[in-house]
Parts: structure tokens; C-alpha cells; sequence
């Protein structure tokens, strides 16, 4: 005696009615696998936006500030974590940050102690 738990009950007797279902799940399965692919490739997507999006939140070391006009020549120089420094800002490495500060119209930042930190670095 067939009962609900029992899948044979559902099953038609005869091959040809079989191998109908039979094609039916295989394509629903290849359905069901191309989502997968394609929510595993949108998970993917999402997890490398969201390691560029931790890599660009990462502050650079320093920031060159430069002013405003035709020239837009460098003004300050700010560590990366400066919380004064604002507006025209570029990342910069040190030995840029080095070469803009020979430079007599440019100096560190006060506040964020540029000057010491590039000090004590070697």
C-alpha cells in the first residue's frame, strides 16, 4: 500500500511517461544550477566591490594640500590621518612629500605633526 512518504505512488507505471519527467528534472536542474553560477558569481562581484572599497577606505600616508589659482602650487603637507586636512588633497609618498617640502611656500601641518613624522622616520 502506497502512502504520502512513499514516492513510487506518484510515478506513472509505464517508460515512456518516466523518461518525460525524467527530461523535465534534468532541465530543472540545469536551471537551478545556472542560478547558482550566476548568485555565486554575483556574490563574488560583491565581495571583490567590497575588498576595493576597504582597500580605497585604507588612508594614505600623506596628503599634499594644494592651493587655489592658475598654478595650484603645494601648501601643506598632512599625514594621512590629519583630520585638518581638507579640500584640494592628494595621496602622496614620502619622498614626494620630501621633495614638495624644499619648497619655500610649503610647509607641514602644525596640527598633525607632518614635520616630526617625517622626523622620526628613516
Amino acid at each position: 500500500m502506497a502512502t504520502g512518504r512513499d514516492p513510487e505512488w506518484m510515478l506513472p507505471p509505464d517508460t515512456a511517461r518516466l523518461r518525460i519527467l525524467e527530461r523535465y528534472c534534468e532541465l530543472q536542474l540545469a536551471a537551478i544550477r545556472q542560478k547558482i553560477a550566476e548568485a555565486e558569481a554575483a556574490e563574488q562581484e560583491t565581495e571583490a566591490a567590497r575588498a576595493r572599497a576597504q582597500a580605497s577606505a585604507v588612508p594614505p600616508e600623506w596628503l599634499i594640500q594644494y592651493g587655489i589659482g592658475a598654478n595650484r602650487a603645494p601648501m601643506l603637507v598632512h599625514t594621512g590621518q590629519c583630520a585638518t586636512a581638507s579640500g584640494r588633497l592628494r595621496p602622496a609618498s614620502r619622498t614626494q612629500v620630501l621633495d614638495v617640502l624644499r619648497h619655500p611656500q610649503v610647509s607641514a601641518c602644525g596640527l598633525c605633526g607632518a614635520d616630526a613624522a617625517l622626523d622620526a622616520e628613516p
